[in-house]
C-alpha cells in the first residue's frame, strides 16, 4: 500500500528542457573478491575450461566421416583465429557452422563455447547464456569444467535472479577458487530480489543441487523471519544446517531457530520518500513535472509491493535553485530516507550540497551527476559502458585512425575518455580531440580540424583532391567518435554532412544521444542512416518492465499511458525504492545498497549502477531509416559488414 502527501511550497518559473544438500567445501579465510560483471563493462574472456585428460564434449553424438572431420577442424582453425583477432562476428559464424554442420564433430562441444564467449564480444548477452547453458549440459554431473562454465554465465547476466540461477547450478567438483568468487556473487545478488523471486528461483533448481544451495536457503530464512513469515523461516533454516551451510550463513540459520536476527539486520517497511519538483511553474514546465510525480506515485505504490509501506513527501521548487536548496533541507529535517528530482542541473548541484546528511538523491534528467557529491545520481548522466562498447565495436573494424568531436562537459569528457583508453588498449590510434563549448550551434572548426587529422597526410599521399569521390576505396578506414547530448545531434548531423566528411568516407560513431526516440524520428534520416551509436537493449525483461509500468500506471490512472515523461520519473523513483527493499534506511546503508543494484527492470531499460553511476543496459546499434538495428543483426547477416 502506498500513501501520497502533498507538500508544496512557493512556485517560480525555470524552464526545464528498476532440502538437503551438503556443502562439501570448508572456508577457512573469508576471501574478499570482486562480484558480479556490471552493465558497461565487458565480462573477461573465459578462459578455456577443458582439463587435460577430460574427455570432449559432442554436441550430437553419432558418426561423422573423416573429411567432415577435416572440415570442423579447418573451420575451428579460423573461428579460433578470428576470436583471437578480436573478429568476434568472424568468430560467432565459423563456430556457429560447427555446431550446426558438424554436431558430431569430436570439436563441436568446444566450438559451442567458442561459440557463446563470441556472442558476449559481440553484444549478445541473452543469447551467449543460453548457448553456455547447452554446453554446460552436455557435461556429465560433477564435471570440474561445468563449474567455470556457470560462474562465467553469472559474469555475463544482467538479472540478478538469473544470475542466482546459474551460480546454484555449479556441482560437486566446482573448484574451491569457483566457489569461494561464486559465494560472492550469491551474498550480493541474493539480497537484490524479492523474497518471492528467490523462492521462486529455489524452485527451479533441479533436486540434489549444488553446494551453494544451503548458503542462499540461511539467507532467504533470514529474510523470511524478518517478514513474520516463522514457519517457513525454520524449514529454510533447518534445510541449510543439514546441507553443511558454513560461514556466517550458519549462524544466520542458527539464530534463525531461536527467533535472532544477525547484528544489524531487522527490516523497516514503513518509511517515506521525498520528491522535488517544479509543480507550480508555467504550464509547459508544469505539465512535465505533474506527469513526473505521476510516475513517481506509481513507483511508490506498487514496486516493493505489500510486504512495504511508502508514502510521498512532495515538495514544490519552481524549478529555483534557491527553492531547492529550502525543499531540500525540510525533507532533510523531516526524516526521508532519499530523494526523487530536481530536474534540472542547477537545481540538483543545490540540493546536493545543500544536505546535512548523505541522502540519496536520484534525478530523473540532470546531467551533473558527476559533479554532485556522494550518494547523488541521474538516470541521463554518462555512460563510459557505452563508449567502451563502441570502442570494441570500431576495432574490430579495424580502422587506422579516430578523432573525437564533442561538448566540452563532464558527460562527454567522461565517456571521450572511456573510449580512448579502450582504443589505445586495443591499438587504436586517436588523433585528436575537439572540444566545443555546450550549447554551440556551429561546429565548423572542430569538424575541419577532425577532418584534418584524419585525411591530410593520407590525400597527400595519394595526391587526391578533397571532393575526389572517385578514388574513395583507396582511403584507409576511419572514424569520427562523436559523444554528443540529443539537442546537439539536430545541430551537428547537418554539418557533419555539410563539411564533408561522408564525402571522404569518414564513418560516425556515437553514443546514446544519437538514438534518442525523439532524434531518430525529428532528424532526417539522410542525415543519421549509417551512424554506429548505442540504445538501450530491447531484451525480454526490458519489455517485461515497460509493460508492468503501463499496466500499473493505467490500473491507478484508469487511462491509457502515452509518452514516455512519466516512465522517468517512474524509473528513478523504481531504483531508490530497490535500494530500500533491504529495509535498511540509514543514508550510508542506501548509498552501498543503491551502488550494488543490477539488473533493475524499468519503464525505460534495465539499469545497474556502475561505478557510482547509473547506466542501461545498452548494445551497440547502427541507426538505419531512423531506426535503431542492432549491429549483430547486421554483421551476422553478413561476412562484410562495412557500408
Amino acid at each position: 500500500m502506498s500513501r501520497i502527501s502533498m507538500k508544496c511550497g512557493i512556485a517560480r518559473t525555470h524552464f526545464v528542457s528498476g532440502r538437503f544438500r551438503r556443502l562439501t567445501i570448508i572456508i577457512v579465510i573469508v576471501v574478499s573478491i570482486s562480484a558480479c560483471q556490471t552493465v558497461g563493462t565487458p565480462p573477461p574472456i573465459a578462459e578455456e575450461v577443458e582439463p587435460i585428460g577430460t574427455p570432449p564434449l559432442v554436441v550430437t553424438p553419432g558418426v561423422i566421416t573423416k573429411s567432415a572431420q577435416e572440415e570442423a577442424s579447418r573451420l575451428w582453425s579460423s573461428a579460433q583465429a578470428s576470436f583471437e583477432a578480436q573478429e568476434f562476428s568472424q568468430a560467432v559464424l565459423m563456430s556457429e557452422e560447427i555446431v550446426t554442420d558438424f554436431p558430431s564433430s569430436s570439436l563441436s562441444g568446444e566450438a559451442l563455447w567458442l561459440l557463446a564467449r563470441s556472442l558476449v564480444e559481440v553484444g549478445d548477452s541473452v543469447k551467449a547464456d543460453q548457448v553456455a547453458s547447452r554446453y554446460a549440459e552436455l557435461m556429465p554431473r560433477q564435471d570440474p569444467r561445468g563449474g567455470a562454465v556457470r560462474l562465467w554465465q553469472s559474469s555475463i547476466v544482467s538479472d540478478p535472479a538469473t544470475r542466482i540461477d546459474r551460480l546454484l547450478r555449479m556441482e560437486e567438483g566446482s573448484s574451491e577458487g569457483d566457489i569461494l568468487v561464486a559465494i560472492d556473487r550469491l551474498r550480493s545478488s541474493v539480497d537484490a530480489i524479492s523474497v518471492e523471486l528467490l523462492q521462486d528461483v529455489i524452485d527451479g533448481i533441479p533436486p540434489l543441487g549444488g553446494p551453494l544451495m544451503p548458503l542462499v536457503e540461511a539467507r532467504l530464512s533470514v529474510s523470511l523471519l524478518e517478514l513474520d513469515r516463522t514457519a517457513d523461516a525454520l524449514v529454510l533454516a533447518r534445510s541449510a544446517l543439514a546441507g553443511g551451510v558454513l560461514g556466517k550463513e550458519r549462524a544466520w540459520a542458527e539464530g534463525v531457530l531461536i527467533g535472532e536476527f544477525p547484528p544489524g539486520r531487522g527490516l523497516e517497511t514503513v518509511f517515506t520518500i521525498g520528491a522535488v519538483l517544479p509543480l507550480g511553474g508555467p504550464p509547459a514546465l508544469a505539465e512535465f513535472s505533474s506527469l513526473v510525480a505521476q510516475g513517481i506515485e506509481v513507483a511508490a505504490g506498487t514496486a516493493l509491493g505489500d510486504e512495504f509501506e511508502v508514502s510521498v513527501d512532495f515538495r514544490d521548487d519552481g524549478g529555483d535553485p534557491s527553492m531547492s536548496l529550502q525543499s531540500m533541507r525540510a525533507l532533510d529535517q523531516a526524516g526521508v530516507v532519499g530523494i526523487v528530482g530536481f530536474l534540472q542541473d542547477d537545481d540538483f548541484l543545490a540540493a546536493a550540497d545543500a544536505r546535512s546528511r548523505p541522502v540519496v538523491l536520484v534525478s530523473p534528467t540532470a546531467r551533473s551527476a558527476d559533479r554532485a557529491g556522494v550518494a547523488a545520481y541521474s538516470l541521463e548522466g554518462s555512460d563510459p559502458g557505452a563508449a567502451e562498447a563502441v570502442a570494441r565495436y570500431a576495432a574490430s573494424r579495424a580502422y587506422q585512425r579516430i578523432a573525437m568531436v564533442y561538448p566540452q562537459t563532464p558527460n562527454a569528457e567522461a565517456e571521450a575518455d572511456a573510449f580512448e583508453l579502450i582504443a589505445e588498449r586495443l591499438g587504436m590510434p586517436v588523433v585528436g580531440r575537439f572540444g566545443y563549448e555546450a550549447g554551440a550551434t556551429f561546429f565548423e572548426p572542430q569538424i575541419s580540424a577532425a577532418l584534418d587529422a584524419l585525411r591530410s597526410k593520407e590525400l597527400d599521399r595519394l595526391a587526391l583532391a578533397p571532393n575526389d569521390t572517385l578514388h574513395m576505396e583507396e582511403l584507409e578506414p576511419t572514424a569520427l567518435f562523436m559523444p554528443i547530448p540529443p539537442e546537439d545531434v539536430e545541430f551537428l548531423a547537418p554539418q557533419v554532412i555539410h563539411f564533408g566528411l561522408d564525402t571522404l568516407a569518414v564513418e560516425i560513431l556515437g553514443t546514446s544521444g544519437w538514438t534518442d526516440p525523439h532524434i531518430l524520428t525529428s532528424v532526417e534520416a539522410r542525415l543519421t542512416t549509417g551512424v554506429i551509436a548505442t540504445a538501450p537493449v530491447v531484451s525480454e525483461q526490458a519489455l517485461e518492465g515497460q509493460a508492468r509500468f503501463r499496466d500499473a500506471y493505467e490500473s491507478r490512472y484508469k487511462r491509457s499511458l502515452v509518452g514516455a515523461t512519466a516512465s522517468v520519473g517512474y524509473d528513478a523513483a523504481l531504483l531508490l525504492l530497490e535500494a530500500l527493499r533491504a529495509g535498511r534506511i540509514e543514508p550510508d546503508e542506501v548509498r552501498e545498497s543503491f551502488e550494488s543494484l543490477e539488473g533493475i527492470s524499468g519503464a525505460t531499460g534495465v539499469f545497474s549502477v556502475v561505478r557510482g553511476r547509473v547506466v542501461r543496459d545498452t548494445e551497440v546499434v547502427r541507426i538505419e531509416d531512423q531506426m535503431a538495428v542492432p549491429i549483430e543483426r547486421i554483421s551476422l547477416g553478413s561476412k562484410n559488414g562495412r557500408r
